[in-house]
């Protein structure tokens, strides 16, 4: 799954690291200027937070750009859906790849090509082991590159007549190392190829991209224990050995004082 992510870049950063070449020029990604909501680098991004990173085909707002930055609400919210956003309850801030084409809440999306691709430095998951308390882990690429992950979205006509655009991370098994840590994981693209297939919703159809989706290799991630949600420094063995001895006298004072009460 993927519930927390960092991504601490400014939008003049994402908008080089995300570029791709077209027609032999290399060209940035840019910022959609009419939105409601806006992006703000963190170290903590989680759902029903506004302004995540998110890259949607130009067409779907009426730009000649191939690639927009459009920052959105995480947790996706269908169109219909007729309270205000508070009311919405329901967990939708990753979806399955394996229920996309059945889902009530996704398949509308799907089907009118609502792909997007949400960027993030990583993002972070909690590993159970037993009795033991849960363990966070924070995960990203091999070579630190930004990681790209497939995603849908809808839009949400609010109150004061603003639309607010909403989104989801498509998840998926998680592969070869990862899943020693979690079970599921962010379907990340591979490349520019796959993320032009994605977003390109006019010329890849919503089943033809869910095919190739479903054929892609998922990306090897380096992965590390980390202090807390937030965090991305390693936890080092002489920080768990800290983090167990200071446990271990206040523990050892708390006995103390019960003997003395």
């Amino acid at each position: 799954m993927c519930r927390f992510c960092a991504c601490e870049l400014s939008k003049s950063e994402l908008s080089k690291k995300c570029s791709y070449e077209k027609n032999n020029i290399v060209r940035e990604v840019e910022w959609n200027s009419n939105n409601s909501i806006d992006y703000h680098p963190s170290s903590s991004l989680q759902p029903k937070d506004s302004g995540l990173p998110v890259i949607i085909d130009g067409k779907h707002l009426q730009s000649s750009e191939d690639r927009l930055f459009c920052p959105m609400y995480w947790s996706l919210i269908p169109p219909w859906h007729k309270g205000a956003l508070e009311e919405w309850g329901a967990t939708t801030h990753n979806a399955r790849l394996e229920n996309l084409s059945e889902s009530k809440i996704y398949s509308s999306s799907l089907r009118e090509g609502k792909r997007c691709v949400v960027v993030m430095e990583g993002f972070y998951e909690f590993k159970k082991t037993g009795s033991q308390p849960a363990e966070v882990y924070y995960l990203h690429s091999m070579d630190n590159e930004l990681l790209k992950a497939a995603g849908l979205f809808s839009t949400l006509k609010r109150e004061n007549g603003e639309t607010l655009y909403t989104c989801t991370v498509i998840t998926n098994q998680s592969e070869g190392a990862v899943s020693q840590v979690h079970h599921r994981m962010p379907f990340l693209l591979n490349d520019n190829t796959d993320i032009q297939a994605w977003l390109d919703y006019k010329n890849v159809s919503s089943s033809d991209a869910l095919t190739k989706l479903k054929s892609t290799q998922q990306l090897n991630l380096k992965f590390y224990k980390t202090a807390k949600i937030g965090s991305k420094d390693p936890m080092t063995a002489k920080k768990v050995l800290a983090s167990k001895s200071m446990m271990s006298n206040w523990l050892k004072s708390g006995t103390k004082r019960k003997a003395e009460d």
